[in-house]
């Protein structure tokens, strides 16, 4: 009975990781290139340590505070 318990577990395990093994051959023999589902295949893009950024943005943003609004039922609240 114990070796049919570890033979259920080596089961639940192995099929989802065989269906996504198994998408992923048919998504690279469909012609997909760099989305496949394990990236592991492919190349990491390389990062120059320090090498300058452009500014994300050129212009600092306009602050506007709105004012503060008051409850509807302000007066209900305060009542209770």
């Amino acid at each position: 009975m114990n070796l049919i318990n570890e033979y259920a577990l080596l089961v639940a395990v192995s099929i989802p990781v065989a269906v996504v093994v198994a998408m992923q051959v048919y998504l690279f023999l469909g012609g997909e290139r760099g989305t496949l589902l394990l990236p592991a295949t492919g190349g990491f893009p390389k990062v120059e340590i320090g090498a300058v950024q452009p500014p994300v943005m050129d212009v600092s943003p306009v602050w506007r505070s709105a004012p503060a609004m008051a409850a509807a039922n302000e007066t209900q609240e305060e009542a209770a």
